[in-house]
């Protein structure tokens, strides 16, 4: 009998050990929305063929879509989080511009897939890897930036459904141009925005 009930609770104890890391690896949400890159630090490389190698540090807040500075414009963000923690989603922005007195549109589109832990009630890490693509349209001529995406945003729930988010990621760039001539743009840097789930 006493052997029984050591097995018993044994079996207990084992499931709800399961049922709480079931519990805590699930995403609190099957959907995220979120206002991403709307302040930080990044070191961007920016590559022309010809024209040589630039290297600019920033310190960014709501910084343009058009990419003079890089990938990290602010952005929304939707993803659909299943209960395994897989993610697929979309990032986009616009943004109007003006340029030597043409004006023109910024596009910024970054598909993604992604897996969200949760180590604790409190705290989440979700690495994503996708493509940036960005799009300045002048309507005659268009500059383009095309980069992979690496992120592994650092999900802080202040509520049960709401979260600050630090973002460190690479944008390792793999194609572009700039006025007719070949350009590739590599950022690098720490970001901060905030995201609910649903």
């Amino acid at each position: 009998m006493a052997r029984a009930r050591f097995l018993l609770s044994l079996g207990v104890a084992s499931a709800t050990v399961a049922y709480s890391l079931a519990a805590a690896a699930a995403p609190p949400g099957d959907w995220s929305v979120a206002v991403e890159r709307l302040f930080g630090l990044s070191r961007t490389n920016i590559e022309t063929d010809p024209g040589g190698e630039t290297t600019i540090t920033s310190l960014s807040l709501f910084s343009k879509v058009a990419g003079e500075s890089g990938y990290s414009a602010p952005r929304l963000g939707f993803d659909y989080l299943a209960a395994s923690g897989v993610s697929v989603g979309m990032a986009f922005a616009y943004q109007s511009v003006s340029v030597d007195g043409g004006d023109g549109d910024a596009w910024l589109f970054a598909p993604r897939l992604g897996y969200f832990a949760r180590p604790s009630s409190g705290f989440g890490i979700w690495p994503r890897v996708g493509i940036t693509h960005i799009v300045l349209d002048f309507g005659a001529s268009a500059d383009t930036a095309t980069a992979l995406t690496l992120e592994a945003p650092l999900e802080f729930l202040l509520a049960p459904r709401v979260a600050l988010v630090l973002t460190p990621l690479a944008e390792i760039g793999l194609s572009g141009s700039a006025g007719g001539v070949d350009r590739t743009i590599t950022e690098v840097g720490l970001q901060l925005g905030l995201g609910a789930f649903f």
